[in-house]
């Protein structure tokens, strides 16, 4: 399994329309597409690419923990939902944190060409690994509900 780069990062806050400027007037990422999660949010793109991934914490978050889990307090570091990898040799991978014992979660989301796998750092960091797509891909670890997208059609391509 080889580790390609950084995919992206997430931060969960009640202030999207602040860190949106932020991040688009200061750091000078520009907005565009995200996905139809059942969840607000914004993502910023760099070169063309989604870099940052905002999620909107809300009074009813249900859909927002169902997709990504539950978090405790928001508040400097600990405003980083995840760190995201994108790799490459997804069953390479697979087979090695089966063979040292580490605990991982899988969610297919064909919708984006992925083939996602969580796992937690000793820290309790979420780290993702996005790996291609294929309908030959195997689940070998916990499987997650498939990503549900909204039925009114925004957020698509």
């Amino acid at each position: 399994m080889t580790v390609l780069a950084l995919d992206h990062f997430t931060i969960r806050t009640a202030r999207v329309a602040e860190t949106v400027t932020f991040f688009r007037d200061v750091v000078r990422l520009e907005a565009g597409w995200r996905p139809g999660f059942r969840f607000p949010g914004e993502w910023l793109y760099a070169a063309g690419k989604p870099l940052l991934h905002i999620v909107s914490l809300s009074d009813d978050d249900t859909e927002l923990h169902a997709y990504l889990g539950e978090k405790g307090g928001c508040d400097g570091g600990g405003c980083i939902d995840h760190v995201s990898l994108r790799c490459q040799s997804l069953s390479d991978m697979q087979q090695h944190l089966l063979a040292v014992g580490q605990a991982f979660r899988e969610r297919l989301v064909p919708e984006a060409g992925e083939h996602q796998l969580f796992l937690e750092d000793p820290n309790g960091v979420t780290i993702e690994m996005i790996f291609p797509f294929s309908a030959d891909n195997a689940v070998v670890g916990a499987e997650m509900d498939r990503l549900a997208m909204r039925q009114d059609g925004e957020g698509a391509p």
